[in-house]
């Protein structure tokens, strides 16, 4: 269990948020709101170092709700998050813990509607959460005028740092007034985060809320060995044996998500992806979906996850054992929320175990090898395991999703396929007027008689038949289906004619044929 100190009423918190803080289910305060939410309350600048899941979206949260005026002019508080998720995600919170408030807050971030944004802002903002680049943006553009805002927060600065928003992030601060308070909050202090630190905070506190082993007590970890082209199977012999009832899988890349998110789906099983690739308001519609209970497998990658908060949440899969070990202690945090017990477990390869025992001297602590169960094992239970399916299953309405989503990806596949065959894009060059030799224009006008072979174009299909007025039918050489090509129209000759060149008009030789013979007659007579 987190350790509980007091209560709300102690901290000094207003009746408003205390009534939300008590419908919305929470006893006491964690160590980590007790802490620091009074030092924030008091207008001090705070440095918060805490992991994810302790808790600290409430200790900025529950302040700036108090601190800040909703009748005053605004936006008065600035939230910055690292990603897009993080900050919808906190934008909801804002508005969960300010319900009998009037404040009024609002979201932006990338790939989102700029004009949408623009009007909530001119509407009147008290608490404005952002990612720094869409941010900065609205700054430049003029949407957005920092002169009264009093209160900055940056979560997650870290990962602010390592996706490289840090440079955004200090010329957002510029434009802010000097008289302010700052906050920031990150899992680990980097140089470059104390650098931030000196040169923007004023005689900053600092919290520290760490567990001996920087994971959550209550989370159990163990790993299985497994190769890597069993990796698909044994997830799903996992899932089998453990029948999650919620669960996150994560994966070291979006291909590795997709493929493990379709392997999930041909099993029948209730799973969706999450990457950067996923359009934004898809990304944040399963989100919403998966924290509701809508489906319960999400298969994500460490960035697109980041900042997802699920209450209940009772298993954690490595898929993938990550590259960085913080991202072990972020991914596993997700579990054992709020008191409640969690289980992390890693596939892990030969490959891996090296990474493991890093992870382990990370950690500080060791993380136990479990061995695959047996067919009897899972025999034991196999009706708890028919149940687990059928809770966990695809509806309807998810099926037909899934199956139109194949659909499409086929389609546009078989587009695709087209634009770039080699011989259908040349199929079309010969439809188009060119310049060619009079052999070749012959060639392509008609084929001669029937002793004659049958010509192969240059794509390399063969003519099987004589053009037939406009309409010539062409077969290809594997015996495919007919293709039906424009063919010039044939032009018809009296027997006192001479036939026309190649690419000659017909009109023409007629009157070059009639002033040849008016000349010719006229220099016969002068030479008489």
């Amino acid at each position: 269990m987190r350790n509980m100190t007091g209560s709300f009423v102690d901290l000094g918190i207003s009746p408003p948020i205390l009534k939300d803080i008590e419908e919305m289910g929470y006893p006491a305060p964690p160590e980590i709101q007790s802490k620091a939410i009074p030092h924030i309350l008091n207008r001090q600048d705070l440095i918060v170092r805490a992991k994810t899941g302790s808790g600290k979206t409430a200790v900025f949260g529950v302040s700036l709700l108090q601190l800040t005026d909703a009748d005053a002019p605004g936006p008065q508080a600035l939230i910055l998050t690292p990603t897009r998720e993080l900050a919808v995600q906190v934008d909801n919170d804002l508005k969960q813990l300010g319900r009998h408030l009037k404040h009024k807050t609002t979201v932006v971030y990338g790939k989102h509607s700029m004009n949408a944004e623009v009007q909530a802002i001119r509407k009147g903002v008290t608490i404005l959460t952002g990612t720094p680049g869409r941010v900065y943006d609205h700054i430049e553009h003029g949407n957005l005028d920092t002169g009264n805002i009093r209160f900055l927060v940056l979560d997650e600065a870290d990962r602010m740092l390592d996706m490289g928003f840090i440079g955004q992030v200090e010329s957002i601060i510029r434009t802010l007034p000097r008289d302010r308070v700052t906050l920031l909050f990150s899992a680990t202090i980097p140089p470059e985060i104390e650098r931030i630190c000196a040169r923007y905070m004023k005689n900053p506190m600092t919290v520290e809320i760490e567990s001996p082993t920087k994971t959550v007590d209550t989370i159990r970890q163990c790993y299985y060995r497994v190769q890597p082209n069993e990796k698909l199977t044994r997830l799903n012999q996992l899932l089998l044996l453990m029948r999650p009832e919620s669960c996150m899988i994560f994966c070291n890349t979006k291909k590795a998500v997709d493929q493990v998110t379709r392997f999930l789906n041909k099993k029948g099983y209730g799973a969706q992806a999450l990457h950067g690739d996923i359009p934004q308001g898809r990304r944040l519609a399963t989100m919403q979906q998966f924290k509701k209970g809508g489906f319960h497998l999400l298969v994500a990658t460490d960035v697109a996850a980041r900042g997802i908060h699920v209450d209940d949440l009772s298993l954690v899969i490595n898929y993938d054992v990550p590259n960085e070990k913080d991202n072990y202690v972020h991914r596993i945090g997700r579990t054992g929320r709020a008191g409640h017990d969690g289980q992390a477990v890693s596939l892990v390869t030969t490959d891996d175990i090296m990474t493991l025992y890093e992870i382990e001297e990370h950690i500080g602590t060791q993380i136990d090898e479990a061995e695959w169960p047996d067919d009897a094992e899972l025999e034991k239970h196999s009706a708890e395991i028919e149940q687990w399916i059928r809770d966990h299953s695809l509806d309807e309405k998810q099926k037909a999703g899934a199956a139109k989503a194949g659909k499409t990806r086929t389609r546009r596949s078989r587009e695709k396929t087209s634009r770039l065959h080699p011989s259908k894009a040349k199929t079309a060059r010969e439809k188009r007027p060119a310049h060619k030799s009079p052999e070749k224009r012959a060639s392509a006008v008609g084929h001669g008689s029937s002793g004659t072979k049958p010509a192969r174009t240059r794509d390399g299909h063969v003519s099987g038949s004589k053009p037939a007025g406009r309409i010539r039918i062409v077969h290809t050489s594997d015996k495919a289906k007919p293709v039906y090509v424009a063919a010039k129209p044939t032009v018809i000759h009296t027997s006192g004619q001479e036939k026309p060149e190649c690419g000659a008009k017909p009109g023409n030789d007629g009157k070059k044929s009639l002033f040849k013979a008016l000349f010719s007659r006229l220099f016969s007579k002068w030479s008489k």
